[in-house]
């Protein structure tokens, strides 16, 4: 009886401790309805994750790049850093104030227009900026490296939406993500 007082107690904490070890990543991570990302810089591979959209393009991370083009991407990405930073706050707080006028008794369609415009004109710089970065990527890899750099785009174009969660059972094993 003295026995179970004194093991069961620290037993169930350190069970519901582990139990809820995934849950918190999770919520670190963001989750999958969190308009932005958690904190993963610094967590997960340091230049892949910048706040505001900053993201290597996928291609990038199966390459074999050199010291000297890690360092040009990097010096690509953290130009355009500052101004994605911006448009991620201009686009963020045009959505904060729409979701506030939406459910409020001020419903201005004129405000909503407005509020929607500058959130969709932040996206699009935001995408434009992207685009041209990944250009800039692109433009400083070896015919080898590009040759490789479009077949993993046809493989991922190929592969369709990704989707969070273990793959289906009857899924091929060639499409199990």
């Amino acid at each position: 009886m003295n026995l179970r007082k004194k093991i069961l107690p620290p037993l169930a904490l350190a069970t519901a401790t582990a139990a809820a070890l995934p849950f918190a990543a999770q919520a670190m991570d963001g989750g999958p309805h969190c308009d932005g990302h958690g904190p993963r810089f610094g967590m997960r591979g340091g230049m892949d994750h910048f706040e505001g959209g900053m993201h290597m393009p996928p291609f990038v991370r199966e390459l074999k790049l050199t010291e000297a083009q890690r360092d040009q991407i990097f010096k690509i990405m953290h130009e355009q850093a500052p101004a994605m930073r911006e448009k991620a706050k201009e686009a963020r707080k045009a959505r904060t104030d729409l979701r506030a006028l939406t459910f409020s008794g001020n419903y201005d369609e004129a405000k909503v227009k407005a509020l929607a415009d500058t959130e969709a004109q932040a996206m699009a710089a935001m995408t434009q900026m992207r685009a041209a970065g990944a250009n800039q990527i692109y433009q400083l890899l070896t015919p080898e490296q590009r040759k490789k750099a479009d077949e993993l785009k046809a493989q991922f174009e190929a592969d369709g939406p990704r989707r969070a969660g273990p793959p289906p059972a009857d899924a091929p094993a060639g499409k199990r993500r």
